[in-house]
This record gives C-alpha cells, sequence and structure tokens, in this order.
C-alpha cells in the first residue's frame, strides 16, 4: 500500500520533515523478522514490503501518527529488535512500519516497589543493566536479550531462560500505555493485585501489536541473586530426566533455569529415535536466590536426581550453557543489523529446519514424543534434539529434513511440522509457548483458539474497524 504526499506530508509535520524513511535497504529490512532473515521463502514478504519507515520519540506522536494511519487506512506495523521468529513483525499488506526503538527511556526505578516504569523502545539488556546498578534483576531473559525490546517481548509474552522461576515477560507485566487504533490512550493502575474489574492490560500481552501500540510498560524487578549454583546431571534416558524434573515441580522446587536435552546424532531418516545413536540427556540446572534457599533446593534437587538413576557431572557444562545464552543474538546483530544489506535478506543456512514449541499437560509429553517419532520416521525426517525448557510441559523439538533433494525441498518437514503441532492440539496442548503466532502459525489459530478466535476477531473489529494494526497476523 503506497503513502501518497499528502500522507507523508502530514508525517512531517508530526515527526519534522525527513523524519519518514524511504531508503529501499531500510524499506527491505523492515519488512520482515528474524523469520525472514533465517529462510530462504522471504519473496512473499518482500512483495509487500512496507512503503516508509517511521521512528517517534514521545507518545504523543505514536498518536498522532495512529489518528493520521487511521483516517487514511495505511496500515502500521509496530517494530522493535525485530528478533522474532514467526513472522509478528513482517510486513503482509504493507503499509507504514512504526520502529519503537527511540522510544527507549527508562523512566522509572522503584527499589522498594521492585518495579520499573519503562518506555516500550528500550532493549531488554540495557534495561538489566539499569536494573543492576540499582541493586535489581529483569526477570525476562531471552536468547535476545541483547537485540530484543520490551514492547516486543510483551507482545509475544515471551519465555526467557529465567522463566522456571519468574515467568514469561507477560507474568512479570504490572501496567502497560498502549495507543489504541482510535488515537485514544489506554492504561492500567500497575499494582500487584485489583478485583476491579477484568485485566484489559492482558489483552495486549501477546496480542503481536494486532489491537494497539504499547508506548510504556511498568514490569516486576527483582532483587540480585545472593547466590547462584550450576548443576549438570546425565541421565540414561529422557523419561528418567523428565521423571526427576516432574518431582522437582511437584515439591515446588523453584530453578532460574532447567533444561533437560536430548540430542541425537545424525542418522538416515528410516531409523527411528529410539535407534539412533543418542550423544546425550543432560538436565542443565541454574538455582539462585538468598543464599540458604539455593543451599537447600540444590541439596534436594540432586537427591531427586539420583534416586531417577541422574548422575551429578559437575557445573562445566551448565555454566558453558549460562555464558553462551546470547551468543546467537549477538551473532545476528552483527549480520543482520550492524550491516545491513539486501544480500543478507535470505540466508538458507538453516533452511530444512523447523523449532516446534508446544505447551502439553505434563502427563502426555511422553506419550507425545513416542507419536512424534513416529510421525517423522513415516516422513523421512529427522529429529536432532528433544527438550522440556522451564516446565515439565513445554516440550521442544529440532526437526530436520535429512535429504532435501530426496524430500523435495522441504515438504516433509513442513507436513511434519504441522502434524506434530496438531497432534499437540489433539493431546490437549497449545501449539506455542515462546514465540508467538505470527503468520507461521496463523493457518493454525482456528484450531488452536475454537470460538476464541471469533471472539478476538470480534474484539479486532471492534476497537481497529479500518484492521489497522499489524494486519494478517495470528489470523487476524
Amino acid at each position: 500500500m503506497l503513502i501518497t504526499d499528502s500522507f507523508a506530508e502530514a508525517l512531517g509535520r508530526i515527526l519534522h520533515p525527513g523524519k519518514l524513511i524511504v531508503d529501499t535497504s531500510a524499506m527491505e529490512y523492515y519488512s520482515m523478522d528474524a523469520s525472514g532473515r533465517y529462510s530462504s521463502g522471504t519473496s512473499q514478504i518482500l512483495s509487500h514490503r512496507v512503503s516508509g519507515v517511521v521512528r517517534p520519540i514521545y507518545t504523543w506522536q505514536v498518536v498522532e501518527i495512529v489518528k493520521l494511519a487511521n483516517e487514511h487506512s495505511i496500515p502500521l506495523i509496530p517494530y522493535g529488535g525485530g528478533t522474532g521468529l514467526t513472522g509478528a513483525a513482517s510486513s503482509v499488506k504493507g503499509g507504514l512500519a512504526v520502529d519503537l526503538l527511540k522510544m527507549d527511556r527508562i523512566v522509572d526505578v522503584s527499589v522498594e516497589d521492585r518495579t520499573v516504569k519503562v518506555e516500550a523502545g528500550t532493549i531488554l539488556a540495557n534495561l538489566d543493566m539499569e536494573l543492576n546498578r540499582e541493586g535489581l534483576l529483569l526477570g525476562h531473559d531471552p536468547y535476545s536479550l541483547p537485540i530484543a525490546t520490551v514492547g516486543g517481548a510483551i507482545s509475544t509474552n515471551g519465555v526467557g531462560y529465567r522463566a522456571a522461576k519468574y515467568g514469561s515477560i507477560g507474568d512479570q507485566v504490572l501496567g502497560l500505555k498502549v495507543v489504541m487504533p482510535n488515537g485514544e490512550i489506554l492504561r492500567n493502575r500497575p499494582v500487584h493485585k485489583t478485583s476491579s474489574g477484568p485485566s484489559l492490560y492482558h489483552l495486549f500481552v501477546g496480542a503481536e501489536g494486532t489491537l494497539g501500540i504499547i508506548t510504556e510498560a511498568t514490569l516486576k524487578v527483582f532483587k540480585i541473586p545472593e547466590a547462584r549454583v550450576f548443576k549438570s546431571i546425565s541421565f540414561v534416558n529422557f523419561e528418567a530426566g523428565y521423571g526427576a524434573m516432574q518431582e522437582m515441580f511437584a515439591l515446588g522446587l523453584c530453578p532460574a533455569l532447567i533444561d533437560l536435552s536430548e540430542e541425537v546424532a545424525p542418522t538416515h531418516p528410516s531409523k527411528s529415535i529410539s535407534e539412533s545413536l543418542t550423544k546425550n540427556i543432560t538436565m542443565y540446572l541454574v538455582f539462585e536466590g538468598y543464599i540458604e534457599e539455593v543451599q537447600s533446593q540444590v541439596k534436594r534437587a540432586l537427591d531427586i536426581c539420583r534416586i531417577a538413576g541422574g548422575e551429578d557431572i559437575g557445573d562445566q557444562y551448565t555454566r558453558e550453557y549460562w555464558n553462551t545464552r546470547h551468543d546467537s543474538a549477538y551473532q545476528y546483530k552483527k549480520r543482520f543489523i550492524d550491516t545491513v544489506t539486501s544480500s543478507d535478506s535470505s540466508p538458507a543456512n538453516i533452511r530444512g529446519v523447523s523449532y516446534p514449541h508446544v505447551a502439553l499437560p505434563p502427563s502426555k509429553v511422553m506419550e507425545y514424543r513416542e507419536i512424534c517419532d513416529d510421525i517423522c520416521l513415516k516422513l523421512g525426517v529427522g529429529i536432532r534434539e528433544y527438550c522440556l525448557w522451564t516446565h515439565p510441559g513445554l516440550f521442544s523439538m529440532i526437526l530436520v529434513s535429512v535429504d532435501l533433494e530426496a524430500l523435495n525441498g522441504v515438504s516433509g518437514l513442513e507436513e511434519a511440522s504441522n502434524r506434530v503441532l496438531t497432534l499437540a492440539h489433539e493431546m490437549g496442548g497449545s501449539m506455542e509457548y515462546v514465540h508467538g503466532v505470527g503468520t507461521k502459525l496463523s493457518h493454525l489459530m482456528e484450531e488452536e483458539m475454537g470460538y476464541g478466535i471469533e471472539f478476538l476477531k470480534r474484539i479486532k473489529k471492534t476497537v481497529d474497524p479500518n484492521s489497522i494494526m499489524n494486519p494478517g497476523k495470528m489470523g487476524l
């Protein structure tokens, strides 16, 4: 959708002349998120390239931009760090990308309240660094910490490495300031508990910018832990590690990080996972908090793992895991942000790989794993890793096309991905727990939500009748 001269002139009055960016490389960059840059399928995204980019500095500017866009029926795509992996920040119908990175003020840090009020464009790592100076810690710690923004994380309800202890970013939100599609500002009172009606701000947690643009958030923050202990436990099979993890959570143990991973060596697709050569099954554990808490939790966790047949193999592997957890984000930043060129827009370096992240009732995990093994075996798709991350019911896999030519591209992989996601629905689970829906999973939203998607569409139609807010995402 092209931006007219009159629209551009009106934007200039809001942002001052020259603030509308129409540079070709910039428009290409802002037409996709990491899902486009990490795949070979960017042509569809780029065929609907945004027609311009704006970088507001104040909420009042966002208000005026939204009012103007609503008047002219110009789609708006709120844009943070661009690290999303489902296309939530990609351009579907063209329009205007609203880059919020200049809205990066840390408005208030309250040590006594253990809260921070911060603008949506603030990069998570910068916020955490500022909190550390006050003896506080940001509970949300995703791989993308050095790049992702507060608003982007909330808009996908992201999960980070510390989620086992502190929850998702949505669990840490106390209040939001949101610019609605008509330009009105919605705020809530940022308190820890209220029973004064429904929690309206939760509508915007995980909404991917489809209902409004978040410009400010008040978050819970946490005291820097007195102690941190790393442990790595080796198990003879995944089921034993799963049992130990279940017992920990049943007792109420609360590690900051827990990751049970089974890595599988490459094998021919005619062999099932059970026939493959397993490299290792490791539980990575990090406990942090006050000294006595950490000591007692570590002791009980090790006892549970020992009874389940686990072997304490020290702290080296988990320390390495912890120390390198943001490395992929720094690599992404170096390649796609610090040196933006159009030639970098569609690498095929991880073509033929899929990363399902499903949420299941914990009692269904082992059955789900077994059926997935059978599905992938029949479709000639390999599984490189099984993982339980932050909770016994949050199950992830790495699926790979072992022979792309034999599979005619990635069709076998796509079929396997859809089938394991549908299987999660059939077993009472959810198709995604960490990255959001975007365009990648929107075709499954009716199956995911049932009547809920119709209800969500009615909300969307009511608050955004001209459908200017990030259209085409989440099946909306």
